[in-house]
This record gives structure tokens, C-alpha cells and sequence, in this order.
């Protein structure tokens, strides 16, 4: 995505924070926290709280959405750089979120391929299953998982 992105610093090896400077100055969180399955990290990001917690359902609606969402981006670029073996997993804390994230991967996914294996999580009847994404597949994605090609 060769969009501008803010600067982002890397506050512990999975926490990362970067400044939005749209209507507001708003300071975003992006974590990595690793889950229950080996090698694999659920990426949480939001609004920094006072107490030091990410709201993930707050709509700040600053106005800078795509140098935000090109941040988090690079973020996930220099996560799995440092970390080449896993996946990170992530969905939308909203339908409209997880809408939204899919439609970024589909616009932008032949840029995305060159670094990354993505997949995305469906349920078919009644069960759950990882599938490669196909940017013309009318799946609805439950989760979608990144790991670097390398």
C-alpha cells in the first residue's frame, strides 16, 4: 500500500504507537499479542486509552483513515520481519470493520502478495476453515491471517 504513513515507534517488541493528526490528534496502538496456537499473534489496534488499554470499537472518524490503515501496514511489515515464522491473525471488532478490512485486502492485494501469504477464515455448514484469499471470491471472511513470504 505506497501510501503515506505517520512514524511509528516501537514501544516493546509487540507494542507499537504512532500519532494521527487529522481533525484531532489522536494517539493509535497497534499489539501483537501471541494466542493459543504456537506462532500465531492476534493483532489488536485502536485508540490509546488513559489507562494504557486499546479501544478497538471507538470510530475516532479523524478524517486520515488511509494514512492510518498505511501505518498499521508498515507496522505489520516490521512485525513479521522481526518475527518470519508466524501469522498474524485479525478481524474487525464490527461487521462494518471486518468489511472494511476485506475490501483493503481485495483492492490491494496484488501488492500484498509479493510479501505476505494471506488466508482468510470461513464457515462452511458448520465448520470453520482457512482458505487462501481471493480478492474475487465472494467469501465472507470471518478472520483473515498474514505471514511473510520468505
Amino acid at each position: 500500500m505506497n501510501h503515506p504513513a505517520y512514524p511509528y515507534e516501537i514501544n516493546s517488541g509487540t507494542r507499537y504507537s504512532f500519532i494521527s493528526t487529522g481533525k484531532l490528534v489522536i494517539e493509535k496502538v497497534v499489539e501483537f499479542s501471541p494466542t493459543a496456537i504456537p506462532h500465531v499473534y492476534n493483532l489488536g489496534f485502536g485508540d490509546l486509552c488513559a489507562d494504557g488499554t486499546i479501544d478497538d470499537s471507538i470510530n475516532s472518524n479523524n478524517g486520515d483513515i488511509v494514512k492510518v490503515l498505511a501505518t498499521v501496514i508498515r507496522i505489520v511489515g516490521a512485525f513479521t520481519l522481526l518475527k518470519p515464522h508466524i501469522k498474524v491473525v485479525f478481524t474487525g471488532s464490527t461487521p462494518d470493520r471486518l468489511r472494511l478490512y476485506q475490501r483493503i485486502l481485495r483492492m490491494y492485494y496484488f501488492e500484498f502478495v509479493t510479501d505476505f501469504l494471506i488466508t482468510g477464515l470461513v464457515k462452511e455448514k458448520r465448520l470453520y476453515k482457512e482458505l487462501i484469499f481471493k480478492p474475487e471470491a465472494p467469501n465472507l471472511y470471518l478472520a483473515f491471517f498474514v505471514q511473510r513470504i520468505y
